[in-house]
């Protein structure tokens, strides 16, 4: 027995990482199945304020009620990280039966099965790591953790473990239900229960009271969370007086600072002066615009919030970027399956892999969204695990279901992935590239000659539009405006966007510029953000030379194509911005339209009386005016002609076989794999749905 003893304690010394499996195993081995080992406290110690907590957990009942009603079913108690401790046993004896014990200790649970499988046969024993449970949402109506959190929170391991931890427990636990721990209560574990447990959380703590012969240097405090299905923010309660504390010195002062500063914050945050969430938060059931606005600044402009997010992500790859003028820009690969024949050319496969931007502040909208596909060839991808769907899209949306992707088995490297430019994802893209059969005639005359078409995009987004008509219409001169600099970084870095001397990009605001040339004909200067004029221009595809013009006069524009999101949701659209259909700027767009121009705008509201009265503003400026609804998104383009001699509808068909004819892809001289078919058809449904409004 002394040299079992002295084993122990070696062990004990040694153990160090309390988030070893290994050494667990190696302590339950030499401590045996009928020796229990007791951290922090012992259960005559327990036994009254634990029964007292679980007895209030539980359902009342009614023995007056008529007919009698059946006793409810027994209280589901979680134990994690259960070790050798006996304290479930006392429990069961107690009356609960309803206990499941979890350790990720194969030795534990087989020793403890062993021990209680005859006198206690309806506790269920489960080898499970408590940071990843395989339990349904709510399976619990209380969890007793007994120095579980302590141990995962190992100063120099960090709080990750502890985060996921927590997270479980959040998750497993029924509304109403309690989260009971005992612990020796250090700042740091405090820090990170405080945060968890904040809103919709009621949170009391309790010291244990210690045997009399014990003198121990640390107390053992019973922390109670009760989970609530509302999202009040309540202060920390205690049942003790700090002058009952003040032998414990280190402790006890530690302890207060931390209730006392919490309660401090909570006040404070109750108060409106800020308000901070965790994305479980959220999940919980946050009402309210200034409530998830709110929230969403702190996940995004936090260290803290931003590892939430990142860790709650399923995607293969999840970039977040955040930009003083656009706020925070996310960037995701996800997968479609079961995708419909139209891109099955390209990848012959039932599961394509599209990357995607988005702005946070207009959440639910897909701003850009791009097919990949492998560099050299075809690829064949196949989601591994299966995902929620992924939000709809009032900009971009797939037929087939979408799925977040954590991994994918992609035959050869992922770096050979790059962006199709001769694909648009997004419907109202080719609804906009469609339009552009009202001034086919025009376009034609115009490539005839050698000369060139000049085209502005007021919005880049991920430069998927102006690449391909780059591509598709090589007669086109291509000026596009973007106010912030960061999505130009991201257009280049995560979608190939590349510059060239037919396709430029301004970095100035859109009013002004169309207001500069329609005043003098003369353009913002060029920005380059990357300082490399006429050098390699960095893309995901490869490079390209770029030549960056100094200030330049150039004619009015052919085309002015507005595509740009709004950051003010209370004007009731979310793209464009308000300012783009006002009727001042609408004049000076059309005093920068060449004769011939066509003015392109991309309207997305779900007020059929804004959408009216962006029309009737229009129609008031432009002599002809024609609109293309699309049946699967709240977009709605509107095509506006400077000129008075406007195509009649009924020669739409042959102008969109014209405008095919300008198309690059059905060039005899291309090889056949450059030519996408049903990109025609796309058009050529397209044009037949767009109606004459004046």
């Amino acid at each position: 027995m002394s040299k079992k003893k002295q084993s122990e304690e070696e062990l004990l010394q040694t153990l160090g990482d309390f988030t070893s499996k290994e050494n667990w195993d190696k302590f339950f081995t030499i401590r045996g199945s009928d020796d229990s080992f007791e951290w922090y406290a012992e259960w005559p110690q327990l036994k009254d304020p634990l029964l007292s907590h679980l007895s209030s957990t539980a359902p009342p009942s009614d023995p007056a009620s008529e007919p009698p009603q059946p006793p409810p079913p027994p209280l589901q108690i979680l134990v994690p990280g259960c070790g050798n401790s006996r304290l479930s046993e006392h429990l069961y004896d107690a009356g609960f039966h309803g206990i499941t014990n979890v350790d990720f200790s194969k030795v534990v649970i087989s020793d403890m099965l062993r021990r209680n499988v005859r006198s206690r046969p309806d506790m269920r024993w489960r080898v499970m790591d408590i940071t990843s449970m395989q339990f349904p949402d709510g399976s619990f109506d209380a969890i007793l953790d007994k120095g579980g959190l302590d141990a995962l929170m190992e100063p120099e391991l960090g709080p990750k473990l502890g985060k996921m931890y927590l997270t479980e427990v959040k998750r497993v636990l029924k509304s109403g239900g309690k989260f009971i721990g005992l612990t020796l209560a250090e700042s740091h574990v405090l820090g990170l229960l405080f945060s968890k447990f904040r809103f919709g959380w009621k949170m009391s703590i309790h010291v244990v009271s210690q045997k009399p012969s014990n003198k121990p240097s640390l107390l053992t405090f019973m922390v109670v969370a009760e989970k609530e299905s509302s999202t009040v923010l309540h202060q920390i309660t205690t049942s003790f007086a700090r002058s009952s504390l003040d032998l414990n010195g280190n402790q006890a002062r530690g302890l207060y600072e931390a209730i006392e500063n919490e309660n401090r914050i909570r006040r404070e945050y109750s108060n409106g002066s800020d308000l901070i969430y965790s994305l479980e938060d959220l999940q919980l059931g946050a009402k309210g615009d200034l409530f998830q606005t709110r929230a969403h600044e702190w996940l995004f402009s936090s260290e803290e919030g931003q590892w939430m997010v990142v860790e709650s992500s399923k995607a293969a790859r999840l970039i977040m970027v955040t930009s003083t003028l656009t706020g925070l820009i996310t960037v995701e690969d996800v997968v479609y399956e079961n995708v419909d024949g139209k891109v099955s050319h390209l990848v012959p496969s039932k599961a394509l892999l599209f990357r995607r931007l988005t702005f946070q502040r207009a959440e639910g909208l897909v701003q850009s969204e791009a097919l990949l596909t492998r560099e050299g060839g075809t690829q064949k991808i196949v989601s591994e695990t299966e995902r929620k769907k992924s939000i709809s899209s009032s900009k971009s949306r797939k037929k087939g279901n979408q799925k977040k992707i954590d991994s994918l088995a992609i035959h050869g490297s992922s770096n050979n992935l790059k962006v199709y430019h001769n694909y648009l994802a997004s419907s109202y893209h080719m609804g906009i590239i469609s339009g552009f059969m009202l001034i086919s005639s025009y376009l034609e005359s115009v490539a005839s000659t050698g000369r060139t078409v000049k085209a502005v995009v007021i919005g880049l987004g991920a430069g998927l539009l102006p690449m391909f008509l780059h591509g598709c219409m090589p007669f086109l001169d291509i000026e596009v405006v973007e106010l912030d600099p960061v999505i130009l970084n991201l257009a280049r870095n995560y979608f190939g966007f590349c510059e060239d001397k037919h396709l430029k990009v301004h970095i100035a605001d859109g009013i002004q510029f169309v207001r500069g040339v329609a005043a003098d004909g003369v353009s913002g200067k060029h920005v380059n953000n990357d300082a490399q004029c006429d050098a390699e221009c960095p893309s995901s595809n490869g490079s390209c030379t770029a030549s960056h013009a100094e200030r330049k006069v150039i004619s009015k524009f052919d085309i002015l194509i507005i595509d740009v999101d709004s950051s003010d949701s209370s004007s009731g659209m979310t793209c464009p911005a308000a300012d783009f259909v006002d009727e001042s700027f609408l004049l000076t767009v059309k005093d920068s339209l060449s004769d011939q121009g066509l003015f392109v705008v991309n309207l997305v509201s779900r007020s059929r009386a804004i959408k009216n009265m962006v029309v009737s503003r229009m129609k008031a400026v432009f002599s002809h005016l024609f609109c293309l609804q699309l049946e699967e998104d709240v977009n709605e383009v509107l095509f506006a002609l400077r000129t008075e001699d406007c195509i009649k509808e009924e020669q739409f068909g042959e102008a969109a076989v014209e405008l095919e004819k300008l198309l690059s892809w059905d060039r005899n001289d291309l090889p056949e794999k450059s030519k996408p078919p049903e990109m025609s058809q796309i058009i050529r449904d397209s044009t037949e749905k767009i109606k004459c409004l004046k």
